[in-house]
Parts: C-alpha cells; sequence; structure tokens
C-alpha cells in the first residue's frame, strides 16, 4: 500500500523531528563518554608507561638476586672448606642469615611492585575498553541521526588510535578493520582523498611498526594481520595510482606521528574541498529548479558541472538516469568507508541506498557501480527490490562474460 505524497512528506517531517530529538539526547551522552574515556585514556598512558619503567628494572632487579644468591651459595660452601680458618663463626652465620634475607626482601618487594603496576594496567586496560566501545557506540549513533553533530567530536575520534596502542596489537587490528571496511569504497573516492587516506593508513602501518611493544615477539596472528594490512596498501597503490607515497620505502624513515597528523590534515582538506563543490552543485540545481520551463537535460553542461567532470551527451541519458547528484553519492560513499558491513550500519546503509534510489532511479549506472559489491545486503521494497534486481542480473552477465562491461 503506497502512502499519498502529503501523507510521505508528513511522515517524513516526524521522522526528521524523533532523529533531531533523539540526536539532540546522544549528543550530549556522547560528550559525557568523550571525558569519560578521555580521562580512561590518560589513566591507561600512565599505567603503561609506569610498567615500561618498572618492568625492565624489575627484571634487571630479579636477576641481580639471582646472581646475589648464587654467591653466597659459593660463600657458604667455601666458609664450610675453610671453617676451622674463621675467626668468628657466629659472625659469619649472621652476615649469612643477613644476606639471605636482604636477597629475598629485595625480590619480595620487586616481585610486588611489578604484580602491582601489572594489576593497574590491566584495570587501566579494562576501563578503557569499556569506555572506547561505549563512546565508538554513541558516535555512530550520532552519524546515523545527524552527521553534522560530529564535529565538535573530532579530537575524541583521533585519540582512539592512541588509545589502541595501549592494547598488544590494538593499533594494527584498528587500521585493519579500517581498511576493510574502507577497501570497496577507495575506488569512488576522488584523486585527492584517495591520495590522503592512503598516506594516512600507510602512516600508521609504520608508526605501528617502528612503536610496537618490543618486550616481547609479535604473535603468528599479528605477524598474519601485519602482512595482509600491508599488501592491502599496496595494492591500492598500484591500482588506483593516486600518487607517490614516500612511506611505502622501507628505508624511508621520519616522525611517523608528525606524518600522520600532516596526513589527516591533507585528508580533511581534500574532504573540505568536495563538500564545496558538492554545495555549488546543490546550489545550482536549486537554482534550476526555480527556473520555470527549463529542460533538467539541457542543464548539466552548465559551469558547475562541466567543473566537476564532462557532461554525458544528453541523447545518451534517459530521465531515470540524469546524473546523479553528486551529494548523494558523496554521502552514500562516506558512509560505505567508515561502516563494516553487515557487522556495522546496515539499516544506515539501506536508508542511504533507499535515498538515493529515490533521487535518481534504482537504474542509474553510477549508484549500480558503487552498491554492486554491497548487492547481498540489499533488501526491501519501493525501488529496493528493483535494484537488486538489476545487480543480481549485472553480476551473472560479469560471470558469464568477464569482457561484459559494468554500468
Amino acid at each position: 500500500m503506497t502512502m499519498t505524497p502529503a501523507l510521505e512528506r508528513l511522515a517524513e517531517l516526524v521522522r526528521q523531528a524523533e532523529a533531531k530529538t533523539r540526536a539532540r539526547k546522544v549528543e550530549g551522552e556522547t560528550q559525557h563518554a568523550a571525558e569519560h574515556f578521555r580521562a580512561a585514556e590518560l589513566r591507561a598512558r600512565r599505567a603503561v608507561e609506569r610498567l615500561r619503567v618498572v618492568r625492565p628494572a624489575g627484571l634487571r632487579a630479579l636477576e641481580q638476586a639471582d646472581v646475589d644468591e648464587q654467591l653466597l651459595k659459593d660463600l657458604v660452601r667455601k666458609l664450610a672448606l675453610y671453617k676451622s680458618s674463621l675467626g668468628s663463626e657466629a659472625d659469619a652465620e649472621r652476615l649469612i642469615a643477613a644476606s639471605q634475607a636482604e636477597i629475598e626482601r629485595t625480590r619480595q618487594q620487586t616481585r610486588t611492585e611489578m604484580e602491582e603496576i601489572t594489576r593497574e594496567v590491566e584495570e587501566a586496560r579494562r576501563e578503557l575498553r569499556g569506555a572506547t566501545d561505549l563512546y565508538r557506540q554513541l558516535r555512530r549513533e550520532i552519524d546515523r541521526l545527524q552527521p553534522e553533530l560530529a564535529e565538535p567530536f573530532a579530537a575524541e575520534d583521533r585519540l582512539l588510535w592512541d588509545a589502541e596502542a595501549h592494547f598488544p596489537g590494538g593499533q594494527l587490528g584498528l587500521l585493519a578493520h579500517e581498511v576493510d571496511a574502507g577497501l570497496n569504497a577507495y575506488g569512488s573516492l576522488n584523486k585527492l582523498e584517495q591520495y590522503a587516506r592512503l598516506k594516512v593508513w600507510i602512516g600508521r602501518f609504520r608508526f605501528y611498526q617502528g612503536s610496537q611493544d618490543r618486550e616481547a615477539e609479535p604473535t603468528e596472528e599479528l605477524q598474519a594481520l601485519s602482512h595482509k594490512v600491508f599488501h592491502q596498501l599496496k595494492y591500492l597503490s598500484r591500482q588506483y595510482e593516486p600518487g607517490y607515497i614516500e612511506a611505502f620505502r622501507q628505508d624511508y624513515s621520519t616522525d611517523w606521528s608528525v606524518y600522520v597528523a600532516e596526513a589527516q590534515e591533507q585528508l580533511l582538506q581534500a574532504i573540505e574541498a568536495g563538500r564545496r563543490v558538492r554545495d555549488a552543485e546543490t546550489h545550482s540545481l536549486r537554482d534550476r529548479d526555480r527556473e520555470p520551463g527549463q529542460d533538467r537535460a539541457s542543464s548539466s553542461t552548465s559551469p558547475v558541472s562541466r567543473a566537476a567532470g564532462p557532461a554525458m551527451p544528453s541523447t545518451s541519458v534517459s530521465p531515470a538516469q540524469s546524473p546523479a547528484p553528486a551529494s548523494t553519492l558523496v554521502e552514500l560513499k562516506a558512509l560505505l568507508a567508515r561502516v563494516h558491513l553487515p557487522d556495522e550500519g546496515l539499516d544506515q546503509f539501506l536508508a542511504a541506498v533507499k535515498q538515493a534510489v529515490d533521487q535518481m532511479g534504482a537504474t542509474h549506472p553510477d549508484l549500480l557501480r558503487l552498491v554492486l559489491p554491497y548487492r547481498e545486503y540489499i533488501t526491501g521494497d519501493d525501488g529496493l527490490a528493483t535494484l537488486r534486481r538489476k545487480l543480481e542480473q549485472i553480476q551473472l552477465d560479469l560471470d558469464e562474460d568477464p569482457t561484459y562491461d559494468e554500468p
């Protein structure tokens, strides 16, 4: 049963009002979660730094206690041999007892201190993991409801990477998840975003390599994950050729924290440049909508459209396949880069696809190319079923004929 246009618009207004109300509540919860997250990260950082100072010193103290104990045993054996030549047997026995007590006291104090700091690190890590998980959950909720409210939390978002350094292999796991989530959408980014995003990823990988905990050898699982991530990044560089990135050279070294910060700034600038282009296109579309009787197809050769890329000939574009609003596709691409389907963001993804179908039709070639890798997750009616059938047919054609050209 299809709603009337007025009822559909009213339902959308109610949905937006509900989303804004929920977003305001979630924003406040996220602020509290961010404060707890920052405090937990600071506690964990101090505990880990203390452990890195105390543990080596403690191990040296325990080794010295073992050496002293062995030396004491040797001296006791020699005393037994030369007992008749001792000036005072009682003095020797007191010194033996005092030495044993000193060695045992040193050993016990060192072990107690190491156990205490180890326990503090474990408790701090548990608190940080809980705070991190809650913050991430609320941040995903904000992205789903009101993405524009996410800007005040940019510092905490960047702190997530530093926080993972307090867990063995945490930074590598976070990077692997981020690369996996953005792999399929990477090709749909513009060249500037591709370059900056890949620079951030390889910079984080080299940062992990240079700062991983050297107290123990990496596990086989971490070694395999490291190998996988590096080859994924090399594949992106060779497949899309976004530009030369020196961090791929093993002989290149720098301050990787500074390198990553600069790359993140480049990424923000690339995203901002893309947003300005989308805003200009949106204003241009609104201006054309206000002009009565104007042919939309002929407007595809406007200066803004020419700046974004060559216009398609009007004879080859049907009304259902008119050029897609840039903001719709860019928002969908950004969403795919943030979430990890189907484990997270599936409802948000389906809502964004539904919006794209409503705006440009279920057979628009740009939309088909973007969502083809995710066809198995697309379900529902009102255009989504049509989109799913079209995607399945395209995949069938690709499977039967590898030379088939995608839409």
